[in-house]
C-alpha cells in the first residue's frame, strides 16, 4: 500500500488529535498519506491528484464528513474506512480504538467491500440540463425561509406516481434511508438493497406515505409551486435552487461507495446499537 487519504471532520480539534494514532502508525510503516479537511464539498487542487492513487480513504468525524470523502474518492474506486467520533452514525462503522486494526486487516487482506449505490441528480428547466450532482444518501426538496406547502409531481420510470402537498419530499437510498427519511416516517432498507425510498415531507394528506421503488428506475419530480424559494440538496451538502415547472431526475449512479467491513458488526448490529432496540 501506496497512499491513503485521510478526511477530517471540518474545524474538529477532535479529528485532528483521533487522527495522531492513525498517523504515527503510518510513519512507523513507512506509508504516506494526505490529509484534507470535509470543508465546502472540494478539496484543495494539489490533493485533488493525489485522490485517484489513493489505496484507501480514511475518515474521523460522523456520516457527514463519510459522505462528503464519497463524492471525492469514490469516483476513483477508493475504498472508504469511517471512524465515528460520537453522535448518531449508522454509515461510520468503526469506533476510534479500532482504526490501526482497520489498516492491519486492509493490510492483510482480511476485510470485505461493502458496495453502496449512490445517486446522480439532474435537474432540467424549460427542457435545458442546468445541474448535475452525485450523492450517497439522498435528495431533498424543501422550502427555504417561510415554511409553506408545495405541489409536487412524481413518478418512477414511466409510471405515475401522485401530486403531493407537502413541505417537501425525500428521495433516498438504501444507506440514505436512516437519515433524515427515516425521521420523516420512512422505512429502513438493508443497504445494498437495489431500491429507493421515496418520503414526503409532513403531506397534507393521511393517504400519502413513503413508498419503496425500484432502483433500476428514474424518480422524476416536476415542482408545480411557484414559491420564491425552493431548494433542492444533495446528501445535506450541496444545495441548488428550484424554480417552477423545474424537472428533477434521480438516477441509480454508475459510481458505488466501497465500504470497508471487518464483520465484526452486522448492519442490524448498528441500527440496533443506535437505535436502542431492546429485546
Amino acid at each position: 500500500m501506496k497512499l491513503i487519504g485521510i478526511v477530517l471532520k471540518d474545524r474538529s480539534t477532535r479529528a485532528v488529535e483521533a487522527s495522531n494514532l492513525l498517523i504515527t502508525y503510518l510513519k512507523k510503516k513507512s506509508i504516506g498519506y494526505f490529509i484534507t479537511p470535509s470543508k465546502k464539498g472540494v478539496i484543495e487542487s494539489d490533493m485533488q491528484e493525489k485522490v485517484p492513487l489513493c489505496d484507501l480513504c480514511i475518515t474521523f468525524g460522523g456520516d457527514g464528513t463519510l459522505l462528503f470523502a464519497t463524492r471525492v474518492f469514490s469516483r476513483f474506486g477508493v475504498p472508504i474506512v469511517g471512524i465515528n467520533l460520537g453522535g448518531l452514525g449508522f454509515i461510520t462503522e468503526f469506533r476510534e480504538s479500532e482504526v490501526t486494526e482497520c489498516v492491519e486487516c486492509f493490510l492483510n487482506g482480511d476485510f470485505s467491500i461493502e458496495e453502496r449505490i449512490m445517486v446522480d441528480v439532474h435537474i432540467y428547466r424549460d427542457g435545458n440540463h442546468m445541474y448535475q450532482s452525485t450523492g450517497l444518501n439522498d435528495l431533498v426538496i424543501n422550502t427555504g425561509g417561510i415554511s409553506r406547502l408545495m405541489q409536487l409531481e412524481v413518478s418512477s420510470g414511466t409510471k405515475y406516481i401522485g401530486s403531493y402537498r407537502a413541505d417537501g419530499i425525500i428521495v433516498a437510498t438504501p444507506t440514505g434511508s436512516t437519515a433524515y427519511s427515516l425521521a420523516a416516517g420512512g422505512p429502513i432498507l438493508e443497504p445494498t438493497m437495489a431500491a429507493f425510498v421515496i418520503s414526503p415531507i409532513c403531506p397534507h394528506s393521511l393517504g400519502a406515505r413513503p413508498l419503496v421503488v425500484p432502483s433500476e428506475e428514474s424518480v422524476k419530480i416536476k415542482v408545480l409551486s411557484d414559491h420564491r424559494q425552493i431548494i433542492g440538496t444533495i446528501d445535506g451538502q450541496m444545495a441548488v435552487d428550484l424554480e417552477y415547472m423545474d424537472e428533477i431526475h434521480v438516477e441509480k449512479s454508475a459510481v458505488v461507495t466501497k465500504l470497508i467491513s471487518l464483520g465484526k458488526r452486522s448492519f442490524y448490529d448498528i441500527v440496533s446499537e443506535k437505535l436502542s432496540w431492546k429485546g
